[in-house]
């Protein structure tokens, strides 16, 4: 979205967090506003937005953020009650929701051994169009 035009506002309460994500918007000639706090508080503040990723912050933040009235949030959660959790406060808020569990398996490839396995569920959800 940055890349045609889009205002972008990153929150963080990581103040190193906040530096890499400045560094990384700059060198790909990215407009980023970064706000240090943390959500769902500083985002009182901040304008209205159309698009929402969470990073962090559960059910909590997804909650607050659907107050805000985005028209698509996205989040993720890395257990299977987490995401029920996120994705029941932003069908409360009024979002058709869907989820996806990922999942990533490292490979010894002397072996074809699994080493390291992590799963994460993605959740979309969007406002439905009043007409």
């Amino acid at each position: 979205a940055a890349a045609f035009g889009a205002a972008v506002i990153a929150v963080d309460a990581d103040p190193r967090a906040c530096e890499r994500a400045t560094a990384a918007a700059r060198m790909r000639g990215v407009q980023l506003q970064v706000v240090a706090g943390r959500a769902p508080h500083v985002l009182e503040d901040l304008p209205e937005p159309d698009v929402v990723r969470v990073g962090g912050g559960g059910a909590e933040v997804a909650r607050a953020v659907a107050d805000r009235r985005p028209e698509r949030i996205v989040s993720h959660a890395s257990t299977r009650d987490e995401a029920e959790a996120i994705g029941r406060a932003l069908t409360e808020g009024g979002y058709t929701v869907e989820c996806a569990l990922l999942q990533s398996v490292g490979l010894d490839t002397r072996t074809w051994s699994e080493q390291d396995r992590s799963v994460v569920f993605l959740l979309a959800a969007e406002r439905p169009v009043n007409r």
